[in-house]
């Protein structure tokens, strides 16, 4: 008679022990973990047999603490120019909506929200994005999905002896 109630009693801390891993898992992305600055990558591949690497790209993203967004772009000898800004907030456990007042890249999100699903990695240095975009700004017809990936820009504990500035 007793054997039943441990059964039960087993199944039920293991349930409560899965429900409260996954309600962990899926509270990931939230505004804290999602500030910094951010820059955008690209895999690459030396031959097309070889497995690709992340390289480091020439844009960037601040997610501020407040909800600001600003990306910029880093123009080699030239300089850096401001290519978006609005705002940002996490609305569902996976979904970053970017409010943009301007962007000169995809103008199109001028004035409009853009839903965008974000997938950290385990350790929130690199966020996978990915939104859809129906219309380019002249009203074409793009119909398709973007694929980001960004990597969190961290300081070292040293400054770097072979930076060039």
């Amino acid at each position: 008679m007793k054997r039943p109630y441990l059964t039960l009693l087993v199944v039920a801390f293991f349930s409560m022990v899965a429900t409260v891993s996954f309600a962990q898992k899926k509270e990931r992305l939230n505004a804290a973990n999602l500030k910094g600055i951010w820059q955008m990558c690209f895999y690459v591949s030396e031959t097309p047999d070889s497995p690709s690497t992340l390289r480091a790209g020439n844009t960037f993203k601040i997610l501020s603490d407040d909800g600001v967004i600003t990306n910029f772009t880093v123009i080699p000898g030239r300089g850096a120019i401001v290519t978006g800004v609005g705002t940002y907030k996490v609305v569902k456990p996976n979904i970053l909506r970017e409010s943009m007042k301007k962007n000169i890249h995809l103008p199109m999100l001028d004035g409009h929200d853009n839903d965008l699903e974000i997938k950290l990695s385990e350790d929130n240095n690199v966020m996978s994005v990915k939104f859809y975009i129906e219309k380019d700004s002249k009203g074409n017809v793009i119909d398709a999905w973007h694929y980001e990936t960004w990597r969190r820009v961290e300081m070292p504990n040293v400054y770097p002896a072979d930076l060039v500035r």
